[in-house]
């Protein structure tokens, strides 16, 4: 127990030099290390990175599943709207069979006139057009020459006949037209060298 007459003493505390200093070395603050700080920060980005790029992901391959879907839509049913042209111009072709052409030849030839027409505009609605052959020059691009005649008399390499039409879908060839070359008769090359080597046998052989 205390004297009381401790009690109206103030306290009073040792703040000499040499306190201070061992107090000092007992409550030492460390400072937080800055490159620990960095990593730290560095560590929160990825992850919110990394995040990001998952949920991004994940919205890339539902988008692609859908669009998926929809193209195999697409291609399922594209034709749907030419097979539907298609049908229009067979309803005629049958209506126009139940014709009598031995009775009626002109009614008959006029209802086929009117189905080629039909199919003329429904072809030029799908960009597609004939391939112009006879008279021209010989592409094997647009043609195929099916036969070849000589006829020294016309250009060479002109098309003299056209046994099937070819056509165009827009700037590609949908089918060549298959023809008939006019090539003049040109020794083949093989031939010539042929006969260079015999007569230089020949002539060895003299």
């Amino acid at each position: 127990m205390h004297d009381e007459g401790d009690k109206g003493k103030d306290f009073e505390m040792d703040l000499s030099e040499e306190n201070l200093e061992d107090a000092e070395e007992v409550f030492e603050i460390t400072p937080e290390d800055p490159l620990h700080s960095k990593i730290e920060e560095e560590c929160e980005k990825s992850e919110d990175l990394l995040d990001r790029l998952q949920r991004l992901q994940a919205e890339f391959d539902n988008y692609r599943k859908r669009m998926d879907n929809r193209f195999s839509e697409v291609t399922k049913f594209a034709s749907e709207d030419i097979i539907l042209k298609i049908l229009d111009v067979y309803d005629n072709i049958l209506r126009a069979l139940e014709m009598d052409f031995t009775k009626d030849p002109t009614a008959a030839k006029t209802g086929v006139e009117a189905i080629q027409r039909q199919l003329d505009i429904m072809l030029s609605k799908e960009d597609v057009r004939p391939i112009e052959s006879v008279g021209k020059t010989f592409d094997p691009y647009y043609q195929h020459a099916a036969q070849r005649i000589v006829d020294s008399e016309k250009p060479d390499g002109i098309i003299l006949e056209e046994y099937q039409k070819g056509y165009m879908l827009k700037e590609r060839v949908l089918r060549p037209a298959v023809v008939c070359v006019n090539r003049h008769e040109v020794q083949p090359v093989e031939e010539s060298s042929d006969e260079d080597n015999n007569s230089k046998l020949e002539n060895n052989g003299e």
